[in-house]
């Protein structure tokens, strides 16, 4: 009866398994070590030969907190994100205003997870690829490394993560907000394209952009409200 009980179990499991895996927002899904979502895995190199889910001039390059460009946004609005450990390797292969094509999979309606971005000129082709060993600083030395940073601007559009939460925000001068998806909820009115936002926190400025964990938020700095510990 147990070894019974063990077997059922193990097929739940496979089953369970291959319905994430063969899902149809997930055309292609070969274990490797990119990640599409909490314990699902895909290949990149599944995507070299993939037709591009996107193709475009690049308008601008977003950066993180840290300082790394690890998104693209094109012309027509599209965000092709890409891993931060490779944001070197991006900058050395493309340019403001050159067309790239990107593949991937879309993970919000304007949003994709880039694995393969080719640049349509020179067709150099970066395969995302797991971070070479002693490559990332530890957390706590990241962190140590950012500046504090006061922006006001306006909202160009939200940004979204893996599962379309909204955790960000991309103002018309190219800064990029950071801040936990629940905070999304509380700054809801501010966070509208065409709003205006006044910011607070921790990050980066440098030649590809601006970036920053928000610790507070407001219309104005004057009306700011803290992110956390309220």
């Amino acid at each position: 009866m147990q070894r019974s009980m063990r077997a059922l179990a193990v097929a739940a499991g496979f089953a369970v398994t291959a319905s994430i895996l063969y899902s149809p927002s997930l055309q292609f899904a070969a274990p490797a070590h990119a990640k599409r979502g909490k314990g699902v895995e895909v290949a990149a190199e599944t995507f070299i030969n993939a037709a591009p889910i996107a193709t475009g001039v690049i308008r601008r390059l977003l950066i993180n907190p840290q300082g790394e460009v690890d998104a693209l946004l094109l012309a027509d609005g599209t965000i092709a994100k890409f891993p931060p450990h490779m944001s070197k390797e991006l900058i050395a292969a493309i340019r403001l205003n050159d067309t790239v094509s990107v593949r991937g999979f879309r993970e919000a309606e304007a949003t994709i997870k880039a694995f393969v971005i080719t640049n349509e000129a020179t067709k150099q082709q970066l395969v995302e690829h797991p971070p070479f060993e002693m490559e990332a600083l530890p957390k706590h030395m990241r962190f140590a490394a950012l500046t504090r940073l006061k922006v006001t601007g306006t909202v160009e559009l939200a940004l979204r993560g893996r599962e379309g939460e909204v955790n960000g925000a991309l103002l018309q001068d190219g800064t990029v907000v950071r801040f936990p998806p629940h905070v999304a909820f509380d700054f809801a009115n501010l966070l509208q394209p065409g709003q205006t936002l006044a910011v607070e926190g921790l990050g980066t400025e440098n030649a590809y952009g601006r970036g920053l964990e928000a610790t507070a938020m407001g219309p104005t700095m004057e009306a700011l409200r803290p992110v956390y510990g309220k």
